[in-house]
């Protein structure tokens, strides 16, 4: 055998453990899940109690598009209207919606 092949051989036995240990962590996922639903049913765990609150409550926006206030942003990830209107020279606070 030619260290080419022993390679080739090495790469073949990497494969085939990588494919087995995704294997073993699915069924052990599948398993954890199942508990977990067991858990959550039996106990009454609420999302909020689980961390899970994924309010689907709209941020209120805190600027605004000076070009089109109907474009706003109430934080996260920056929308591309902000971000274009800050790479031609212009300021976060010019965006800031003002309170009356």
């Amino acid at each position: 055998m030619n260290n080419l092949e022993e390679v080739q051989g090495i790469d073949e036995q990497i494969a085939a453990l990588q494919a087995r240990k995704k294997e073993l962590l699915e069924n052990k996922r599948k398993e954890v899940l199942k508990e977990i639903k067991r858990a959550i049913q039996i106990y009454g765990f609420t999302v909020n109690e689980l961390g899970l609150s994924g309010s689907s409550k709209k941020r209120q926006p805190r600027y605004a598009n000076p070009n089109d206030p109907d474009q706003t942003w109430g934080g996260g990830a920056r929308p591309k209207w902000l971000k274009e209107y800050m790479a031609s020279g212009g300021k976060l606070e010019d965006c800031l919606i003002k309170k009356n």
